[in-house]
């Protein structure tokens, strides 16, 4: 008989209601939703674009040999023109002769190396516009 005193005696009315839907704003989970909303305020305008990023030469190259490495000819195209992209065999395993690039302008990989050549954009940021395979 006390526990049922008791557990008469912490219930909130207000609560009770919410629950059976006739004041769900009374409620804590009404409450707490009020909070949220609060806290986190609905975005009415869009974010600012994100600048593309100035690549040099060097940049733009290890970032096509990781789509290489990777054999992701999507990536590649990021970084390099459909012609050059074409250049290379992206169906073949490297099977643990991982392509790798010099300063020197050179893509080394399973089966030869390609002479790397640039374009630079208006931006000053370059892509790989040609390789030349031997």
């Amino acid at each position: 008989m006390v526990m049922a005193l008791l557990m008469t005696a912490c219930v909130d009315t207000g609560s009770i209601s919410s629950l059976a839907g006739l004041n769900p704003e009374s409620s804590t989970s009404g409450a707490l939703a009020r909070q949220e909303k609060l806290a986190k305020p609905e975005s009415t305008t869009t974010a600012p674009p994100v600048p593309e990023e100035k690549l040099t030469k060097h940049d733009a190259a290890l970032r096509f040999l990781t789509a290489f490495i990777r054999l992701n000819r999507g990536m590649a195209l990021k970084y390099a023109t459909p012609e050059a992209v074409s250049k290379l065999n992206w169906n073949l395993p490297h099977g643990g002769n991982i392509p790798y690039y010099d300063d020197k302008m050179i893509l080394y990989y399973k089966g030869g190396l390609a002479k790397v050549y640039f374009q630079e954009d208006a931006n000053g940021s370059f892509r790989v516009s040609k390789l030349h395979v031997y």
